[in-house]
């Protein structure tokens, strides 16, 4: 694979065409994202052992294990946002001197948004999960309810991770902007958070094929690379007013 850029790109460029963002990545660049892919699947792994778990035994041991495996899903998922933004600009991306580097600067925020993020969807899906294991229906009123906040989650942590892989910001300060984005990006909110919600329901519904389908193909390197096409621009320019106006 040819990595080699001899103009590397000013701090003004803007990113590539919708057409050029996906070429760029299965491309010249088709082994990274690969590469990327699998070391997200590896990091999932982990979760993945605590739902079956729970699903088998109904131990609650299992939940608090899923819990604490977002510390080793948020580093790897934050440098992925990174992997994304940088092939947005068409910046040479290389497995060692990149990848790594971008999981080894996010295992302090990143364990900490991962855990979060666990611990946000648990709290969220628990009603449905009592419902399941008891047998008992629930009302459309709490499905409509839980629908509507899987969205918001969704797009708030597409946010959320993106801006720890951007800027050096704390914690409180990235869920503080997350929460605003959600209504000061309006309609890319929607989008964004539709894609990674059909995303997780494909994991969870279809997982025997989706999962490896994630590997293979670096899927969720190339979901990146749209839903940051959506929204970084307008997100960028919201968050440098917001910096100016400090």
């Amino acid at each position: 694979m040819n990595y080699f850029q001899n103009d590397p790109p000013r701090e003004d460029a803007k990113p590539l065409g919708p057409v050029n963002r996906w070429f760029q990545a299965v491309t010249g660049h088709f082994c990274f994202v690969v590469c990327t892919g699998l070391l997200l699947g590896l990091s999932l792994v982990p979760a993945v052992l605590c739902v079956y778990g729970f699903l088998s035994t109904g131990a609650l041991l299992f939940v608090l294990g899923w819990v604490l495996s977002g510390a080793a899903v948020g580093p790897v998922w934050t440098a992925v946002q990174r992997a994304a933004w940088e092939l947005q600009f068409g910046h040479p991306c290389y497995l060692y001197r990149s990848l790594l580097h971008w999981l080894r600067d996010s295992l302090g925020q990143g364990a900490g948004l991962g855990v979060l993020a666990a611990a946000l969807w648990t709290l969220l899906l628990s009603p449905a999960i009592i419902a399941l294991l008891g047998g008992a229906p629930m009302p459309v009123w709490l499905w409509i309810c839980l629908g509507a906040g899987a969205l918001a989650l969704a797009s708030a942590g597409g946010y959320a991770f993106y801006q720890a892989a951007r800027w050096e910001l704390r914690l409180r300060g990235i869920l503080t902007n997350s929460l605003l984005l959600l209504f000061a990006a309006g309609w890319r909110s929607l989008a964004v958070g539709g894609v990674w919600l059909a995303f997780l329901a494909g994991l969870a519904f279809w997982y025997p094929v989706v999962f490896p389908l994630c590997v293979i193909t670096g899927l969720p390197v190339l979901l990146s690379v749209t839903t940051q096409a959506l929204f970084a621009p307008a997100v960028d320019q919201l968050l440098d007013a917001e910096r100016k106006t400090e």
